[in-house]
């Protein structure tokens, strides 16, 4: 994450890359008009430099006098800036050029005629440097950069005192806000420097009572829901008592008749007796998973850490007679330990495991139950995905959704009501948690559910966590 930095800092910083910016252009400007008038000055001085020269060596010139020239010429050229210098006479022959001569190319080259009575004799060529240019342009960056300096700190100064206002106010809104955040300040409006603040602390405090005007509808909301489930918890248990109570008589008098007068009907009578019989008993059956699935959630436990290898050990014990009966080959992974509701995850890999026991037709019935941590896609935070695999009869695709809808049965089994799924969705999805499944008729199925990953400070004490830690560290592997 990027470092933040208050208001202050951030118009000083830009105010000093715009002015510096515009110190640069403006000093590079200056430079360039420098560079030319320096350079038409030295050209000026070198064509000045130029016709006195020609004037003092034009008699030698004319006489062909090479010896006086060398001297006179010796003597007449004393700036340090002169680096090309040649004398010429009327034929383009070289009368005069000093040792110290540099290459003309770089140089500020000028030429002159050498005229005595009234005619061209020759012709000088002189070639001066750029030093003194460059001396004068480098003080004149060194000026350019103190002024840029000057300004710099000036605006930059402008700028803290400008944006002290906007700072304040800012401050201010902060302030308000977290007083609100606490519950304090509700029926205060904040005043700052800054209409731009004070129109969104004023929306901010709208914000907030229509925040709190929720809060207080969700509460009476929160009141009257709860006295609704008691109601309905209170019919719930008066209809299936009163539902009870007839289906008691029937399943006894039903249970009399086939006892007592079976050898007395004919094969259709029998026929009917049993069939009241097993409607009777799924009749029962419906009530208490109704019953069940209605009080789930005043059932569940505190989230506490949990392991699950212990969980599927319960569960074993409860279907180890199912398991026997058919052979069924469980294999259990090494599972974590989950801070979760331990009856809720217990209903959940019962109702995995039994459904994987009972649909199962396979002369050796194998059943997997593992797990793996994975990164949630939406959340992006990291979750246990749970599976229970079985090579059963498997699922139809058309079929995926409607399994999990309540009363909803594939198979037409006497023990089966259509609801254990249903509380498995419930349980996980109360967990905050996924399910879904993969099959294809014939080779099996796999049950899939996540349970988010908490950390054991969330919930109960550390000893709690190290004990449940404990418990969830055994595989079942050898046992199951």
């Amino acid at each position: 994450m990027a470092a933040k930095y208050n208001i202050r800092v951030q118009y000083a910083a830009w105010v000093a890359v715009v002015t510096s910016g515009v110190v640069l252009a403006l000093a590079s400007l200056h430079i360039w008009r420098a560079i030319d008038d320096q350079e038409q000055a030295v050209r000026w001085v070198a064509q000045h430099q130029a016709k006195s020269f020609a004037r003092t060596v034009a008699p030698h010139v004319a006489r062909n006098d090479i010896n006086t020239l060398v001297r006179v010429a010796g003597q007449s050229v004393t700036d340090e800036e002169v680096l090309f210098l040649r004398v010429l006479n009327a034929k383009g022959e070289v009368l005069y050029r000093p040792p110290y001569n540099q290459s003309p190319s770089g140089l500020v080259m000028v030429s002159e005629p050498v005229m005595s009575g009234g005619n061209n004799v020759g012709q000088v060529e002189f070639g001066m440097g750029r030093g003194r240019v460059a001396r004068r342009l480098w003080n004149s960056l060194l000026m350019d950069m103190g002024l840029g300096a000057v300004l710099l700190g000036i605006f930059v100064a402008a700028s803290a005192l400008i944006s002290k206002p906007v700072q304040d106010s800012l401050q201010g809104l902060f302030h308000y806000v977290h007083a609100m955040s606490k519950g304090q300040r509700h029926d205060e409006y904040l005043d700052s420097d800054l209409a731009e603040v004070d129109n969104v602390a004023r929306e901010l405090k709208a914000l907030m009572d229509r925040v709190e005007e929720a809060r207080r509808g969700l509460e009476r909301a929160q009141v009257e829901l709860k006295a609704s489930e008691k109601e309905m918890d209170e019919y719930t248990y008066v209809i299936s008592h009163d539902l009870k109570e007839p289906l008691r008589g029937m399943e006894a008098f039903s249970k009399f008749l086939a006892d007592g007068y079976r050898d007395k009907l004919d094969e259709e009578g029998q026929r009917h007796i049993d069939i009241i019989r097993k409607s009777v008993l799924r009749m029962q059956r419906l009530i208490n998973d109704l019953l069940h699935f209605s009080r789930l959630s005043q059932q569940s436990q505190p989230m506490q850490p949990i392991g699950m290898n212990t969980v599927i050990l319960h569960v074993r014990v409860r279907l180890q007679h199912a398991l026997d009966a058919k052979l069924v080959d469980l294999r259990v992974e090494k599972l974590p330990t989950v801070v979760c509701d331990e009856t809720g995850m217990t209903e959940v890999f019962h109702n995995l495991i039994s459904n994987a026991i009972k649909y199962n037709d396979k002369p050796h019935p194998l059943i997997e139950v593992g797990c793996a941590e994975k990164l949630n896609p939406e959340t992006q935070r990291h979750e246990y995905e749970f599976f229970v695999r079985d090579n059963g009869i498997g699922i139809r695709e058309e079929y995926f959704d409607k399994i999990f809808q309540i009363f909803q049965r594939l198979h037409r089994d006497e023990e089966g009501t259509g609801i254990g799924l249903t509380i498995v969705r419930r349980v996980v999805e109360a967990h905050g948690g996924r399910i879904w499944l993969q099959s294809e008729e014939g080779k099996g199925t796999i049950f899939y559910f996540t349970l988010p990953k908490r950390e054991f400070s969330q919930t109960g004490t550390v000893l709690d966590a190290m004990s449940a830690s404990m418990k969830g560290t055994h595989s079942l592997a050898t046992t199951v």
